[in-house]
């Protein structure tokens, strides 16, 4: 539903995006990650038909953004620190938007209530938190149920009650058919909610896949035990040629494995009658993305 096909962005003399091709066909969580100036807003901004790249294509359900503007009816958008205009109220805000994407009005009262602002609805955006100004922004993308929604850095200024308030509506709307797309770069919500991750460093894609995949390439496959006999867990670990090492933090045993073997290593300490209280993977999401980046950074350089 969204292709990027060999897109290029200059500023000046700076590469914001450099032959970047992205294609985002199903409707999944997708989650953009790199550092502060990878490329992360040029490249939604592009995408949205907001800035003109100097190269490249960019199509929405098969349609131009920049020439057929019938389909931003179809997209909500979050942008990075929400500017609305502050002499409205919220209630106000989204019947004007709903009188945009020609929506009845009466359904603003539905998004209201979905992002929990139904009780400040008559406020003034001048009196709203950081936080009921995301809620805001957020209903307002959602309004008209939009089959692709686009997300710039949403977890900016919001609370932990929020955060699960705005994952529980995005999993939702992604079950009832939406493409979502979102930059951020708080990994935990990226662990809890994407469904497939681009890394961008330097204005390229460095890397496509799962989260998991992420960390298994990055930081290889680590296996998480909870045994009464950890020493036991590392002698069989020790026989087995797909494990890499061992070693045992707080109490618990980190194996980590040259592939992905891990019904096999707990049907052998299971058989071996090895005591396993918990058997979990590791996914250290934040540890793999620096390892991620460190590479990146070595691979721009050994181009440049």
């Amino acid at each position: 539903m969204i292709e990027i096909v060999n897109v290029s962005k200059r500023y000046g003399e700076r590469i914001a995006l450099d032959s970047v091709s992205i294609t985002m066909d199903k409707p999944l969580i997708y989650g953009i990650l790199g550092p502060n100036g990878a490329g992360k807003t040029t490249l939604l901004r592009v995408a949205l038909g907001l800035i003109y790249p100097e190269m490249g294509e960019v199509r929405i359900m098969g349609k131009s953004p920049f020439k057929e503007k019938g389909i931003f009816k179809e997209i909500g958008y979050v942008q990075e620190l929400p500017n609305l205009p502050p002499f409205l109220s919220g209630e106000e805000v989204l019947k004007l938007s709903a009188r945009l994407k020609g929506i009845p009005e009466f359904s603003v009262n539905e998004y209201l209530d979905l992002v929990g602002m139904s009780n400040h609805a008559k406020k003034k955006i001048a009196k709203y938190s950081k936080g009921m100004v995301q809620r805001i922004a957020l209903a307002e993308a959602l309004l008209g149920d939009p089959k692709v929604i686009v997300m710039d850095e949403p977890n900016i200024g919001t609370d932990p009650a929020l955060n699960v308030h705005i994952r529980d509506v995005l999993r939702e709307k992604r079950k009832s058919g939406s493409l979502i797309v979102m930059t951020t770069h708080e990994l935990e919500e990226v662990r809890k909610l994407c469904n497939r991750v681009f890394l961008i460093f330097a204005g390229r894609v460095f890397y496509a896949g799962d989260p998991e995949d992420l960390v298994a390439r990055f930081l290889g496959l680590r296996v998480i035990i909870t045994s009464r006999t950890p020493e036991k867990v590392i002698e069989v670990a020790k026989g087995l040629g797909f494990i890499k090492s061992t070693e045992i933090r707080d109490g618990k045993v980190i194996v980590l494995m040259g592939e992905d073997r891990r019904e096999e290593f707990l049907k052998t300490l299971i058989e071996d009658n090895v005591s396993v209280i918990d058997y979990s993977t590791d996914l250290s999401l934040e540890d793999a993305y620096i390892n991620a980046l460190i590479e990146a950074s070595k691979d721009v350089r050994k181009n440049n």
